[in-house]
C-alpha cells in the first residue's frame, strides 16, 4: 500500500509540476472546423513531432521532399513555433511568401481563367479594354469580336466565330506572356478583365480552379476548322502540390502568416488559392488595376508584382521582411534573395538552380503529380 501511495503521489507531482503530457511545442491558431476539410494534409498536425532537436528533423513531410529540404524546412517551423529557440513573444508572427503558379500548383490559373472569359464570352470590350491589347493586335481582335457579336447569342458556343475569335485571343497571349520584356504580359492580362468587380473575379476563378483541376493534363490546339493549318494553342489542367498544401497547413497551425505573392492577376489567384490552401482571405498580392465604384479599371495600380515588383508589393502591404520564401522563376528571384530563408521549386532553369546553389536557397525539384 505504501508503495502504490508513493507512486499516485509521484503522477499528481509529474502532472502539476512538470506537465509530464504537455507539448513542448504549442499547434498555433486553429483552422476552423469548416475550412479545415478544405486543407487538412495527409499527415494531421497531431502526427507530427512535439519539437525539433539539435537541429535535426524528427520526422518527414508526406510526399516527394528533399531530405535537406525536409530537415531545413522542420527545423525552422519548431524554432521559430511557440516555445522554439528563435521565438519572441510579443513580436508579430514570421512571414512567409510564395508565389502561386508552378509552385503550389502545376499548372497557371491566369492562363486557365483567361481562356474562360475568352470562352464563355464575359470579356467586356469596351473602348479601354481594346486600348489595352498590344496596338498591333488590336484591329485582328476586334474584328474577330465583332464578328462574334453578330451571331445569335444562343448560336456562338463552339461557332466557327467563336473559335476564330478564342484562336486571335490566345494568339495575342502568348505573343505577350512568352516575351522577353514580362511588363507586357502581367499587366496586360488583369487590364482585361475591367468592368467587374473583385469579388465577381474570385467567385468566377474559383469556378475556373474546380474545373481545371478536373481536366486532364496536357495542351489544346485551338482551329477555327479541320483545314486550319496554323492553329493557336493553350496548356490545360491544374492540378495542387499535395506536399506544399501540406507544409502550408502546418506553418498556419503553428502560427506562422503566410501571404501568396503571384504575378497573375490578385483576384483571380485569391479566388483559386483560398479553398485549397491555409491561405486567409486578404492575403494574396498580385496584379492588380485601380477599383472606381468598386469595379476594376485598366488602370495598373504600381506596383506590377513580377521581379522587383514583388519586393515592393511585400514592403507596402505586408510592411515585414518574410522569413522565408518559396518560388519558381526568375520572376521570383528577386523576392527569394530578399528573405531570411528561400526555397527555389525547380523546374529545371540551370541559370536559375546555379543562382539558387549560389545563393544557398533550398532546392526542391517540382513534385510529380498525375
Amino acid at each position: 500500500m505504501k508503495t502504490i501511495r508513493l507512486l499516485a503521489i509521484g503522477i499528481t507531482l509529474c502532472f502539476f509540476t512538470t506537465g509530464c503530457d504537455k507539448p513542448a511545442v504549442d499547434p498555433g491558431p486553429k483552422t476552423p472546423v469548416a475550412d479545415q476539410a478544405k486543407t487538412t494534409p495527409t499527415q494531421k498536425p497531431s502526427d507530427a513531432p512535439k519539437a525539433a532537436s539539435a537541429g535535426v528533423a524528427p520526422f518527414a513531410f508526406p510526399g516527394a521532399w528533399e531530405k535537406d529540404v525536409n530537415d531545413g524546412l522542420t527545423k525552422l517551423m519548431f524554432d521559430y513555433s511557440f516555445g522554439g529557440s528563435k521565438f519572441v513573444k510579443g513580436q508579430p508572427a514570421p512571414v512567409v511568401v510564395v508565389d502561386f503558379d508552378n509552385t503550389l500548383i502545376k499548372g497557371d490559373i491566369g492562363r486557365a481563367f483567361f481562356d474562360f472569359m475568352v470562352t464563355e464570352g464575359k470579356i467586356q470590350f469596351t473602348d479601354k479594354v481594346v486600348e489595352a491589347l498590344p496596338e498591333d493586335k488590336r484591329a485582328e481582335a476586334k474584328a474577330a469580336w465583332d464578328t462574334l457579336q453578330k451571331l445569335q447569342a444562343d448560336k456562338r458556343a463552339d461557332s466557327r466565330e467563336a473559335r476564330a475569335f478564342r484562336k486571335v485571343m490566345h494568339k495575342i497571349y502568348w505573343s505577350l506572356c512568352r516575351d522577353a520584356d514580362a511588363e507586357k504580359c502581367y499587366p496586360w492580362q488583369v487590364r482585361f478583365y475591367a468592368g467587374y468587380s473583385p469579388d465577381e473575379l474570385k467567385t468566377m476563378a474559383a469556378q475556373v480552379m474546380e474545373t481545371e483541376l478536373k481536366q486532364k493534363m496536357g495542351s489544346e490546339q485551338i482551329r477555327v476548322d479541320d483545314k486550319d493549318q496554323a492553329p493557336g494553342i493553350t496548356s490545360r489542367g491544374i492540378r495542387i502540390y499535395e506536399e506544399m498544401k501540406d507544409l502550408l497547413f502546418h506553418l498556419d497551425q503553428r502560427g506562422f502568416e503566410i501571404w501568396v505573392v503571384s504575378a497573375g492577376p490578385q483576384w483571380v489567384v485569391e479566388g483559386a488559392v483560398t479553398k485549397h490552401f491555409a491561405v486567409k482571405p486578404g492575403r494574396v498580392i498580385g496584379m492588380r488595376t485601380k477599383l472606381a465604384d468598386g469595379k476594376l479599371t485598366t488602370e495598373i495600380e504600381a506596383p506590377p508584382t513580377f521581379r522587383m515588383g514583388k519586393v515592393e508589393a511585400i514592403d507596402k502591404r505586408i510592411g515585414r521582411k518574410p522569413l522565408l520564401a518559396i518560388g519558381d522563376s526568375w520572376s521570383d528571384a528577386d523576392m527569394l534573395g530578399n528573405a531570411t530563408h528561400a526555397l527555389l521549386v525547380d523546374r529545371g532553369y540551370l541559370d536559375l538552380k546555379k543562382k539558387a546553389v549560389e545563393s544557398k536557397w533550398w532546392i526542391q525539384p517540382a513534385f510529380p503529380v498525375r
